[in-house]
């Protein structure tokens, strides 16, 4: 009984040991078939053959497949911008560790460079996970916060006082240049050119040298736009100087065409008498203070010597004598009107003789302008009553009635 029984286990043992070299082999098979694309490739071209599992393996792509497959992905995330680029490679991480390595591999080929900075982020993005560094990022958020709220206060002090407290703080060592350049990254291109523009050349310049690569770019852009725009609105200026005081003053004060920015820069470059008459015209006072106003700026923003005076504070003056100019015209005005068109006419001929008397008027101790008695009587005649006028005309003789007819701006008898 013993025997048989010992009989049997020797048996199942020789059937074991075949079992057990089969699954050894097949498990070395399976190993070998996904490490090795030589026998993977190999097998299934084998396995395409076979009947009904044939077609399954008839599915599976090529090495040359899979490469092409790889090249294509690895082109496609160097074309994506960053952000969709990196998302994209830390789900094929998470999914596949060896597919992730080769098209990394594949990218550098094609852009080294790029490839580099999109694995460093997707390294920053893992690091961030610490709790240091997220505490690091909290740190760094609050700066941003406090920087933004700085460039929100520059700002509310206007250009002028932005260039001023930016230049005070960073002599007074508030400020170093890098805080000074993140600052005005905060503000609007347009905005920081300015700035940049008009600060001292030596504080700007080191600034610059702060600045993000695409900022500078941006604030080159804006100062192309802004040189033009000095540019356009010297040539207005020249232009309304050889125009009739009236008529450019007319044109100049329809705000749809010119804002006060645009005025400002218009007369500041403007000859400061010619400019306070064409202002003298502007019907709205609030409007009128704004410009002359804009006149300031444009010339503090210019000017780089302190208490020197400049045209603004010539046109403000010029502006308060041209006032007096004109109650001395209303208190001709309402005299001559007293008169009847024959003595009228007999002063017209008087005033407007070959050697005109004139009067002075001084707009400060260097400055003044000369009217003359036939400039006056010309400005007189052009508010007069329209009857008593065309009665004073008709009693000049024919070249003294054309030439007064001309300078008043009536049309041709």
């Amino acid at each position: 009984m013993e025997e048989n029984i010992q009989e049997k286990d020797k048996a199942k043992k020789k059937k074991r040991i075949p079992l057990m070299v089969i699954g050894v082999l097949l498990t070395t098979f399976t190993i070998l078939y996904y490490t090795n694309t030589q026998i993977s490739t190999i097998t299934n071209k084998i396995l395409k053959k076979a009947p009904i599992v044939g077609e399954r393996f008839e599915q599976i792509p090529s090495i040359k497949e899979q490469e092409d497959r790889k090249n294509k992905l690895a082109k496609y995330y160097l074309a994506l911008d960053e952000d969709r680029a990196i998302d994209k490679l830390i789900i094929i991480e998470k999914e596949d560790k060896k597919l992730y390595e080769d098209i990394v591999t594949k990218m550098k080929k094609y852009d080294l460079s790029s490839t580099n900075v999109l694995v460093q982020k997707i390294r920053d993005k893992r690091v961030k996970k610490d709790i240091l560094q997220r505490e690091i990022d909290s740190i760094e958020q609050e700066k941003l916060l406090y920087t933004e709220e700085l460039s929100k206060n520059y700002t509310k002090l206007g250009l002028l006082g932005t260039i001023r407290g930016l230049e005070k703080d960073i002599i007074d060592l508030n400020l170093d240049f890098e805080d000074a350049a993140k600052i005005i990254e905060n503000f609007k291109p347009g905005y920081g050119a300015k700035v940049l523009h008009y600060m001292d050349q030596n504080i700007s310049q080191s600034i610059k040298q702060n600045l993000s690569q695409k900022y500078i770019e941006n604030v080159q852009n804006e100062n192309q736009l802004y040189d033009k725009y000095i540019y356009d609105m010297k040539t207005l200026a020249d232009i309304y100087l050889n125009k009739k005081t009236e008529e450019a003053s007319i044109q100049l004060q329809n705000k749809d065409t010119y804002s006060a920015q645009d005025l400002g820069t218009i007369f500041a470059n403007m000859d400061y008498l010619e400019a306070s008459k064409i202002l003298c015209e502007f019907e709205d006072s609030d409007y009128l203070d704004s410009v002359l106003k804009e006149i300031k700026l444009f010339e503090q923003l210019n000017k780089k010597e302190e208490n020197v005076k400049g045209i603004s504070e010539d046109i403000n003056n010029t502006l308060k004598v041209l006032e007096v100019y004109k109650r001395d015209l209303k208190t001709l005005k309402l005299s001559y009107e007293k008169m009847n068109s024959k003595e009228l006419a007999d002063l017209v001929n008087e005033m407007t003789s070959s050697k005109p008397k004139y009067k002075k008027y001084q707009i400060d101790e260097e400055k003044s302008f000369i009217i003359t008695e036939e400039d006056l009587m010309i400005e007189v005649l052009k508010q007069v009553k329209p009857k008593l006028l065309s009665e004073v005309i008709s009693n000049l003789d024919n070249q003294k009635s054309a030439e007064i007819s001309r300078k008043i701006g009536l049309p041709k008898q």
